[in-house]
């Protein structure tokens, strides 16, 4: 019965993290709250990730047909490095769930020592939780990635097609590489998710936001770095 409260009780902190998560911080001393929220992100992302494969595809053959054009690398070769990144993709798009986690658990750490430098105080497991919840919003961002896709219906031949412009870069139509990662990243999924995941905290620590705003800075500087980096780097590439 207890255990059955706990699902319960996360499912319902699950879905008021949208506009009240405050209310979501309320729900995480459950014994399970972390389940539903993992649940639901990681059918999301094996979903849609499936229905993104035929893109990811396509846009490793692009990369690869041009690599062959500039450096005149034989054909056989070049299936030989298409059915290995094919199937580093396949492997990567099955060990979604354990990726998510392990990505949650990272963040959820980093999130608690910056925390408790800055004078905020709250557990491992609760943060991990709470970062779960507020992970849905996203989520949502990637389902939205894949309508756009599906309506435009144009053939994927960069990484940049794969990430619509959901921000400032909108705007933006000739900005490339890591300032186009930049606009790119602080879309509005990922303002609410900031915003959201803030609120919750500092009422989860019973802290002022402006501490929960400093611990949650790796949990957005950290991914938006990596994003940075890759993009100078597929440009590099591009450009060789």
């Amino acid at each position: 019965m207890e255990e059955q409260q706990s699902v319960s009780s996360g499912l319902t902190g699950m879905l008021s993290v949208f506009i009240d998560p405050a209310g979501t911080a309320k729900h995480i001393p459950a014994k399970l709250s972390w389940l539903w929220p993992v649940i639901t992100i990681s059918i999301i992302y094996l979903v849609f990730g499936y229905l993104m494969l035929p893109y990811a595809i396509q846009m490793v053959d692009a990369r690869l047909n041009q690599a062959m054009a500039q450096q005149g690398t034989p054909p056989e070769r070049m299936e030989a490095a298409r059915n290995i990144t094919l199937m580093f993709t396949r492997v990567a798009f099955a060990l979604t769930p354990v990726i998510i986690v392990g990505f949650l658990a990272l963040f959820a750490w980093l999130v608690t020592v910056t925390g408790s430098i800055v004078g905020l105080r709250a557990k491992f497991r609760d943060v991990f939780s709470l970062l779960a919840a507020c992970s849905l919003i996203p989520a949502l961002q990637y389902i939205a990635s894949y309508i756009v896709l599906r309506v435009k219906g144009d053939e994927i031949t960069s990484q940049e097609q794969l990430t619509p412009p959901f921000g400032l870069d909108i705007f933006f139509q000739d900005v490339h590489g890591p300032l186009l990662a930049l606009l790119n990243y602080f879309s509005i999924f990922q303002i609410w998710y900031l915003i959201v995941f803030t609120i919750g905290l500092a009422a989860l620590a019973k802290s002022t936001k402006g501490k929960a705003l400093a611990a949650i800075t790796p949990a957005w500087v950290l991914p938006l770095i990596l994003r940075m980096i890759q993009a100078a780097l597929q440009g590099a590439s591009g450009a060789s």
